[in-house]
């Protein structure tokens, strides 16, 4: 397992998706910051301006599953559904002896980690970088930290649930285009449910997804009840998606 994460860093690392997307967030991010924190882009009504950082609304574009979706598919489709096409990675990665289980839950860590770094890690550095750079970083403060260190907590814990489904859909399709455009497919089912939909049983349902405790996670105020309820939906959408993988992966014909 060991031997299989090393060799999946070290393909991330040399992966060219990854650099690119890691060059240009970075730039988009830092323009986005200056903008809003020069005053040239005002963005308002966030959560952000809830707990006195509005510096920091830019994070929200990062937040958005409609965005960040194009991120993680793109890095996936490139990066996971290119090593069932003819260059015989995955095949030989299974006639070597590992298990299927094995090969998976290290192409899912090592695939998570790359898409947290550039959707989540990138845009809070950022930030940090050129709040501390304009003479804001008194808006850091402890109490600010401890709702940024509660709201990205949650987010992360759906986004681990989000890059297993992101990887379902690449191990199935094996096609970068199909890889990129499902994902984006199911973000857009997702938001039309959230604006369109007024029955109350979907309403119910669409609730108790990772897609509305994207939004959820960030809320200024939560209950604890709420923390609970957003921790129990992650933690069991992430074991079911991981279940299904392993399941996947060991009933799939490799070629």
């Amino acid at each position: 397992m060991t031997n299989l994460i090393r060799a999946e860093l070290y393909k991330l690392s040399r992966n060219k998706t990854f650099w690119v997307l890691i060059t240009s967030l970075t730039g988009f991010s830092a323009l986005l910051h200056l903008l809003i924190i020069l005053d040239w882009w005002q963005l308002s009504g966030t959560e952000f301006d809830k707990a006195q950082l509005s510096d920091l609304n830019a994070l929200s574009t990062f937040t958005i599953p409609l965005f960040f979706n194009i991120i993680v598919s793109t890095l996936a489709g490139f990066y996971i559904s290119t090593e069932f096409s003819q260059s015989g990675v995955i095949k030989n990665q299974m006639m070597s002896g590992n298990k299927r289980a094995n090969i998976f839950m290290a192409k899912y860590l090592v695939f998570s980690l790359g898409a947290f770094i550039v959707t989540i890690l990138i845009p809070l550095i950022t930030a940090f970088i050129l709040i501390i750079f304009f003479g804001q970083g008194d808006t850091l403060s402890p109490t600010n930290l401890m709702y940024l260190a509660r709201a990205y907590g949650l987010f992360t814990l759906q986004f681990l649930s989000f890059t297993g489904i992101v990887l379902l859909i690449a191990i199935v399709t094996e096609d970068s285009g199909k890889t990129i455009l499902f994902p984006l497919l199911l973000s857009i089912v997702m938001f039309a449910i959230e604006k369109l939909i007024t029955v109350p049983f979907i309403k119910m349902m669409y609730e108790n997804t990772i897609f509305y405790q994207f939004s959820e996670a960030f809320k200024y105020t939560l209950t604890s009840g709420e923390m609970i309820k957003s921790i129990f939906i992650g933690v069991i959408s992430l074991i079911i998606i991981i279940f299904l993988g392993i399941f996947m992966v060991n009933r799939k014909e490799i070629k």
